[in-house]
């Protein structure tokens, strides 16, 4: 048999075969173009911020007026206001009005003998939990005097204030109005809250989101919807709001679905750029929205500047600051940079979280700029809005050893005949109730709470602490003070916490 050449059949063949190979390299090229091309669906662009209204394609039409109006009174700190007396409102600008629901009555509460302290506060359940015993926990702080009631201060999720899975349907918001009239402070913190990333989405549809996108005007739409529906369901509203939360971290960095966004990393000082000129423009829009017609019986609520999530890297010099930074070493105050929307709104709200054992040194408050510090000293109302112990210290190192990484492959895999690859029932967190560095979770928070949570600050009132958490059936279950479950039982920390007389 003759053997093949090459050669020869190049010679008599060439064209054809460059032809042909000219047309394989074209449906390869088709076929990557086919696999790369994104999936078709209207556009996402960046809104141009600030200085004109975004209309961007996916955007949920919401008319509102540009046109300035003068800045209103401050308003007061009252926790709740009663129902309005003004004449019927017409339909609302930012927000649809919604079915009424028939007020729910409220019973008489017996006059407390001392005054409750803002500073024995706590963080209400998250995930629309609001169980008998958690209920029973917050229902048992102990005042000044020795007698058990309302917390001094309670900071509650807009998302949560209707959760009534308790044997008597009451909604938290209800215990919340209660604690209200017994002297207790009251702040309701937005969530999901809004960031600036292009897209005008609706909030209810995606509250299983940190943030979403959209522009100060739906932040304000936002907050009256929430005073609104309080006030039409129970015939009175919470008055401190705090429109956001850690937006160092909690906003997306770079990329939002199909958007790019003008910062590139929480360390960016684009980002608090964006930042400063968006809550400025919250505050703004705020104030336009209540001064129409409709929102008369709204005056009287009260924005505070969303906190920062600190500085939390292990052994770190700073922990507990806020800080640029240049490798290890910090170069600037990240409050600097948002000091325009601080002034703005006059109310400020930070977090503190400690090492354990360190509830004196890891204090938050130090690190503020002068001016900040000033600003609190001149008499700015503030509020601790979460306390506690680094959550780096709950997680045991039996989540990142070589048989939990076993165990996470054999789950990757779909294995399910041998348990030892798909199953790991060895703890995997401590709690708040264990000794931890030597230290006890509740004896730091009488130690934060009761000397030194204001650092070298000598302020004219008393700033409020809301330690985290009460309880939730999601994340976070090291840290809550109410096991899961409609029966969890009451851990030790939180006890201890609402029998201290403060």
């Amino acid at each position: 048999m003759q053997g093949f050449s090459f050669s020869k059949f190049w010679r008599k063949r060439g064209l054809l075969l460059i032809l042909i190979g000219g047309l394989v390299g074209l449906v390869g090229l088709g076929a990557v173009l086919l696999l790369n091309t994104p999936p078709p669906g209207p556009p996402l662009t960046l809104a141009p911020y600030p200085g004109s209204t975004p209309t961007p394609t996916l955007a949920l039409p919401v008319p509102t007026s540009l046109q300035p109006t003068p800045a209103l009174p401050a308003p007061t700190d009252s926790v709740i206001s009663p129902t309005s007396t003004s004449t019927p409102r017409p339909t609302p600008i930012l927000a649809a009005t919604p079915t009424p629901e028939p007020p729910t009555p409220t019973p008489t509460v017996q006059p407390r003998a001392v005054g409750l302290n803002p500073q024995h506060g706590i963080h209400a359940p998250i995930g629309f939990q609001w169980t008998d015993t958690q209920r029973q926990a917050l229902s048992g702080f102990k005042d000044a005097s020795g007698r058990s009631g309302a917390p001094g201060l309670v900071l509650a999720l807009s998302s949560d204030v209707k959760a009534s899975n308790n044997s008597k349907s009451v909604r938290m918001e209800e215990d919340l109005h209660q604690y209200a009239r017994q002297g207790s402070q009251v702040f309701i913190r937005m969530y999901p809250q809004r960031f600036p990333g292009g897209l005008s989405e609706d909030a209810d549809k995606l509250s299983y989101l940190n943030t979403i996108s959209g522009t100060p005007e739906d932040v304000a739409g936002d907050i009256f919807r929430f005073v609104d529906e309080q006030q039409r369901r129970n015939g009175w509203h919470f008055t401190q709001i705090i429109p956001g939360n850690e937006p160092n971290i909690e906003w997306p960095d770079e990329l939002y679905y199909q958007n790019l966004l003008p910062w590139s990393s929480p360390g960016d000082p684009k980002k608090y750029q964006v930042m400063n000129r968006f809550f400025a423009e919250v505050y703004r829009a705020w104030q336009r929205r209540v001064a129409q017609p409709d929102a008369a019986a709204y005056h009287d609520v009260a924005l505070y500047f969303p906190p920062l999530a600190q500085d939390a890297r292990a052994n770190s010099s700073f922990y507990a600051g806020f800080y640029y930074y240049d490798g290890q070493r910090p170069i600037g105050n990240l409050y600097d940079t948002l000091r325009e929307a601080v002034e703005l709104y006059g109310r400020f709200s930070w977090h503190n979280y400690f090492q354990p054992g360190r509830a004196c040194q890891d204090v938050s408050a130090n690190s503020f700029p002068d001016w900040l510090k000033r600003g609190l000293e001149k008499g700015w109302p503030a509020v601790i809005g979460e306390a506690g112990w680094a959550p780096d210290k709950l997680p045991l190192a039996s989540q990142s050893d070589s048989r939990a990484r076993l165990v996470q492959f054999g789950q990757l895999l779909g294995l399910k005949w041998e348990a030892r690859l798909y199953l790991d029932e060895r703890p995997q967190w401590r709690t708040q109730d264990d000794t931890i560095d030597g230290a006890r979770f509740e004896d730091d928070l009488r130690q934060f709470a009761g000397s030194c949570h204001l650092g070298n600050l000598k302020l004219k009132q008393p700033v409020g602490i809301a330690v985290w958490l009460a309880g939730s059936e999601g994340n976070f279950i090291a840290a809550l003070g109410v096991e899961p479950g409609t029966n969890g039982l009451i851990r030790r920390w939180l006890r201890d916490w609402a029998a201290l007389r403060l």
